[in-house]
């Protein structure tokens, strides 16, 4: 147990350089073939431990290229962990698309040896819709601030959205969700090319630093005093909602299931992780879940709090990502 957890210590602190040099006990393998024709990338391992990962990114226009994502895959593989970052099409998009789960589905039956299975944010509830059923399930399924019932999310973002909060962190989430649904309906807004384009950059550059910036400037510059909010209500589509909500489904479940959360998260609430073990419970109520709701976490990334019992919990749950 000590020496997984002295692994999983180093797969976190490395996860936190967003910029680290080439290291030589990581090979990637850049664009591989995959069975779904995705964009994948393939993080080996110097030292294989026997283990295997895939990694499902959440709304973000650089889909595998996140560079949290990738510094995640490559600590990972330094570790000993092999690990498979595909693009996954809609969620990189910023849409919502049924295939993506039909997707990622196929890519973990395609797997030589049974992976986890981690999702972050919308690609953790579509992590869990993968998995269920899956003809070759996941060694555990792990959800970080995962959604549950996409339709109720909706309509919390119609409120949630109706004015800025306060605080750093959640007018972050907040305009993040503004620039992202208007990029989805782009074209119904009549947004002018040009501002298309620099919506485009914004959101691909949103989590480098100073980036929040550049975004409350084009929300006051192009988007303000338009009322995409209910454009946005008309063009939802409740069938598509419902079918990528592991909470409107019996979900079949062969593996074991961990669900992380941000206690403060105001995108994704944290109301949504019991409602996703609730569901997960009366669809395969002999599967184990764990769910720790915590303020460790900034939404998908590693926060500055420090939490003792919170740090162990969060390390029994994941330390079997680099048991071998």
């Amino acid at each position: 147990m000590l020496l997984d957890w002295a692994r999983l210590a180093g797969v976190l602190s490395r996860s936190r350089d967003l910029h680290a040099a080439p290291d030589p006990r990581c090979r990637v393998e850049r664009n591989v073939a995959t069975v779904t024709e995705w964009a994948a990338d393939r993080f080996l391992p110097k030292t294989p431990s026997g283990v295997a990962c895939l990694l499902v990114h959440g709304w973000t226009l650089r889909g595998k290229d996140d560079l949290r994502l990738q510094a995640l895959a490559r600590a990972l593989a330094i570790a000993g962990v092999e690990c498979l970052v595909p693009t996954v099409p809609g969620l990189a998009a910023l849409s919502w698309e049924a295939a993506d789960v039909t997707g990622i589905r196929a890519l973990l039956e395609a797997e030589r040896v049974p992976p986890a299975l981690v999702g972050f944010s919308f690609g953790g509830g579509y992590s869990v819709l993968a998995a269920s059923g899956c003809a070759k399930p996941p060694r555990f399924v792990v959800s970080v601030s995962g959604h549950a019932d996409l339709s109720a999310l909706f309509r919390y973002w119609e409120t949630w959205g109706a004015k800025a909060p306060h605080g750093a962190e959640a007018r972050k989430s907040w305009i993040y969700q503004k620039l992202a649904l208007a990029w989805r309906q782009r074209d119904a807004l009549a947004i002018p090319e040009t501002r298309q384009a620099q919506l485009r950059e914004i959101l691909l550059s949103f989590c480098d630093e100073g980036s929040a910036d550049a975004a409350w400037s084009f929300y006051e510059q192009a988007l303000r005093t338009t009322n995409w909010e209910a454009e946005n209500r008309l063009r939802q589509e409740p069938a598509v909602l419902r079918a990528l909500s592991p909470a409107a489904h019996p979900l079949r479940l062969g593996c074991p299931v961990v669900i992380l959360h941000d206690k403060t998260d105001q995108a994704v609430p944290a109301s949504e992780a019991t409602i996703m073990a609730e569901a997960i419970a009366r669809g395969s109520p002999t599967i184990s879940v764990d769910i720790l709701v915590t303020d460790l976490l900034r939404h998908v990334s590693l926060g500055p709090a420090f939490r003792l019992g919170e740090v162990v919990r969060l390390f029994r749950l994941l330390s079997p990502l680099v048991r071998g």
